[in-house]
């Protein structure tokens, strides 16, 4: 039984939002949502493109953005003479751009020289785990993943190893933050319960109508409230805390019932990268991918993830529309 590795997305999404007791409204949008995005997945794997490779991006380059994000790491542990791992409140004291950063360039440059047999690329996921938070030491176990089960042809054995990588990563982040595992079921309900909420108020055209995901651009670049703040705020929360709306979530609240259009163009993207063989495309898909799949409970909302989502985008639109220059003698 062949399996595609970006089906993860939708049969997780559906788990999670089953495990949280979703709403009968939730669970059928919900449904539409993870068929639409496989629908995606298959249709984008029929689509043919040309890859092109990013000749500017030089191997140097990418062993330089792996020192330079463990360099930040470390910088930020010395400055605020904690560490968040195991002082929860001092992750307040990390700097949200340096922070951001040393995501942006550690998760890809760490995966591709993980890719190429560099045992020291593990550093990477150990050092952020010092930040405290479970979100990037996922994304990089995920990412690393992905480029270790798409050696294989990906079978069944292989999804469950994958779920098995997901839960372990999952389980061993919160036993070091010191969280049972009812805690995290009590996550899960309550983030639902949160996608619950949404659906159910959000006009059927949307509520924000694309202004959530650009507030994800805008608030790093010029400040202001950030795509989980306005989701707290569309729920009358106001106390400035943010709230992950799932990966769905953010999609409805701006657009309604066509965030089911925007699950499959999600998934055609998908579909058409994880054809890529440049190596350096390949780290984009598990990048995006990894992202995808802790997207199911934060949502992809950041500006650090837009931009793999756009390099992915863009080497698709190239490789698949070219315009030839043709010279006329004279």
């Amino acid at each position: 039984m062949k399996l595609k590795l970006p089906l993860v997305i939708p049969i997780l999404f559906m788990t999670f939002i089953a495990l949280g007791v979703a709403s009968y409204k939730t669970l059928l949008i919900g449904t539409l949502f993870a068929m639409a995005f496989s629908y995606g997945v298959f249709r984008g794997e029929k689509i043919p493109w040309k890859e092109k490779e990013f000749k500017f991006i030089k191997e140097e380059y990418i062993g330089w953005a792996f020192l330079v994000s463990l360099f930040l790491i470390l910088f930020q542990i010395f400055m605020i003479r904690k560490i968040p791992l195991l002082d929860s409140s001092a992750r307040h004291l990390l700097s949200p751009r340096i922070t951001a950063l040393t995501y942006f360039l550690g998760v890809p440059s760490s995966v591709y020289l993980f890719s190429k047999g560099k045992k020291y690329s593990l550093v990477y996921p150990l050092l952020v785990a010092l930040y405290g938070y479970r979100t990037p030491v996922l994304i990089s176990l995920l990412a690393f993943g992905a480029a270790y089960f798409e050696k294989f042809d990906f079978k069944l054995k292989h999804l469950v190893g994958f779920f098995i990588l997901i839960l372990a990563g999952l389980v061993g982040i919160a036993l070091m933050r010191g969280e049972t595992l009812s805690m995290q079921l009590v996550r899960i309900q309550a983030t639902t319960s949160v996608l619950d909420i949404i659906i159910d108020r959000t006009p059927w055209h949307g509520f924000y109508h694309g202004y959530l995901q650009w507030a994800g651009i805008r608030s790093y670049i010029l400040g202001g409230y950030s795509p989980r703040v306005l989701v707290a705020r569309f729920l009358y929360v106001k106390t400035g805390v943010s709230i992950t709306p799932t990966l769905l979530g953010g999609m409805y609240l701006d657009f309604g019932v066509f965030s089911i259009v925007e699950g499959f163009l999600f998934g055609m993207y998908y579909g058409m990268i994880s054809k890529a063989k440049n190596l350096l495309l390949k780290v984009i898909y598990y990048t995006t991918l990894a992202y995808g799949i802790v997207g199911v409970e934060t949502g992809i909302l950041d500006l650090p993830v837009y931009l793999f989502f756009f390099a992915g985008i863009y080497a698709l639109i190239r490789g698949k529309y070219t315009i030839k220059v043709v010279k006329i003698e004279e």
